[in-house]
């Protein structure tokens, strides 16, 4: 047993006179409860409500253990009768702990006034007994009392928002920073960010955080225009979202400040932080910006500087562009690739069926989205031709590009690559057969011949029993005789 379902077909056995019976029956609640990492209120009434208990009832969780007692009584505080939640409530707040405190927080949102109130006071004396940790870590519960309607717990959320970042415990909180898990420190920022609560030591902390959201906190919620300092930090950020964000924040008045920064952004490796930054250096000054990227093209070429180019430049530029293809670098030939692609798409498509056999699986990509880009009919022979005389992540790039192409005939390349000895191919190939088999019946072309002989030729020649398959990829073979007619 697995499933939170389970617990509503065993609860009654709790009761069963057999002290073992009784006993393996609470353990076994308290464990599907326990692994739980997540609980959604609504879900779990609908799971849990249709125990039948009575108020007398609780009294006999007393012969198990205190946390398998806890579990029984966090399911009865979802019971449908107000009684039984009513007091099993009682005993959570006498006894809260992990695993009963979100069960607690859940009667918040009862709809019996008395249930309601009973769990606001207990909350009240709840705060300021847990640690500030215990309360930190479970933020997202806390959080999902603004989003009760039956109620409005705003005041309820602000007073133990308020006790956890007090004055007196900011200190402690930053000291212990490193403690807390990433989605705990966004929380944390996150709310001194709001009660405007930053100092040195606590930016210094968001600043350096390894979590790129964190350090998108102070980009998108801090008055940057005094601290220019902080602007270029930022600017400078391992993200290309806080890099981005960052290029945005600069006021125009002092764009003249980062031209150093937005100079060095133009070869930047993200399209739009490359636009951005030409958008706010066109402002303060004029720069031919293809002769800017030819230049540092001949002094330091990458991939940010190439493709750059092509999205400034002209078909005089290709000569330069094309010499990367023989790079021995991988990032220089895909970025020439690419670039090639902005300016001519129909020579990077060539250069691309060429490519698929390049040894660098970021080639191989690169290629993989500029072919199917325009999708012709004489493209597939030339797909099946490499795809016969390929490497096998080769063999896999071309299954990927096939997929896009769509239609009858491309069932048989699926099933050719299932035939393979190569594990990673084989499955490529089966869920693609299988996205296909889910599409093919919306399909509202004709069948060709031509697509029916290419598709019974390959299976024909495919035997089932000696390969290992899902009973799922099964069903489909099986029925490819039937899909083109010949059943």
């Amino acid at each position: 047993m697995t499933e939170l379902s389970q617990i509503s077909v065993i609860f009654e056995w709790i009761f069963n006179p057999d002290p073992r019976i009784s006993h393996d029956c609470a353990e076994t609640i308290h464990r599907l409860l326990t692994s739980q990492k997540a609980f959604k209120n609504k879900s779990l009434y609908h799971t849990l409500r249709h125990i039948s208990l009575r108020k007398e009832d609780l009294h006999r969780f007393g012969a198990f253990k205190a946390d398998v007692q806890n579990s029984l009584f966090c399911v009865a505080s979802m019971n449908s009768n107000g009684y039984v939640r009513e007091e099993a409530l009682v005993h959570l707040i006498k006894s809260p702990g992990e695993e009963t405190f979100p069960f607690i927080l859940f009667r918040l949102a009862d709809w019996v006034p008395a249930i309601r109130q009973t769990a606001k006071n207990g909350i009240s004396e709840l705060i300021q007994q847990r640690e500030l940790q215990f309360l930190i870590r479970h933020h997202k519960i806390i959080d999902w009392l603004l989003k009760v309607e039956r109620e409005n717990l705003r005041d309820i959320h602000a007073e133990i928002t308020e006790s956890i970042f007090a004055d007196g415990n900011i200190e402690r909180i930053i000291r212990d920073i490193e403690a807390y898990e990433e989605r705990d420190r966004y929380f944390i920022f996150r709310n001194l960010i709001l009660r405007d609560k930053l100092d040195g030591q606590i930016l210094e902390k968001i600043l350096t955080d390894k979590n790129y959201l964190i350090r998108l906190l102070a980009v998108r919620n801090m008055d940057l225009v005094e601290r220019p300092e902080i602007l270029k930090r930022l600017l400078n950020d391992r993200s290309q979202k806080v890099r981005h964000y960052a290029i945005g924040k600069i006021p125009e008045p002092q764009l003249g400040k980062f031209r150093t920064e937005l100079c060095d952004m133009l070869f930047d490796n993200s399209t739009a932080i490359r636009t951005i930054s030409r958008a706010q250096l066109s402002k303060i000054s004029s720069i031919n910006y293809p002769e800017r990227y030819r230049e540092e093209i001949r002094k330091n070429p990458r991939p940010g500087n190439i493709i750059g180019l092509s999205e400034v430049g002209d078909k005089t530029d290709m000569n330069m562009l094309r010499a990367f293809l023989k790079s021995d670098s991988s990032k220089l030939r895909a970025a020439g690739l690419f670039a090639i692609s902005n300016l001519d798409y129909d020579t990077a498509k060539e250069q691309a069926f060429e490519l698929l056999n390049d040894s660098a699986i970021m080639v191989k990509w690169t290629c993989s989205h500029i072919i199917p880009k325009e999708r012709l009919f004489d493209d597939l022979p030339k797909l099946r031709s490499i795809y016969d005389r390929g490497t096998n992540d080769t063999k896999r790039f071309v299954l990927k590009i096939l997929s896009r192409y769509g239609g009858w005939d491309i069932a048989g390349d699926f099933l050719k690559g299932i035939k393979e000895t190569d594990e990673k191919i084989s499955q490529t190939a089966s869920a693609f057969l299988n996205g296909w088999y889910n599409y093919s019946v919306r399909l509202g072309t004709a069948q060709k011949e031509t697509d029916k002989e290419y598709v019974m030729g390959i299976y024909r020649d495919l035997n089932t029993e000696t390969l290992s398959l899902s009973n799922d990829i099964k069903k489909i073979i099986d029925e490819i005789p039937f899909i083109f007619g010949q059943k």
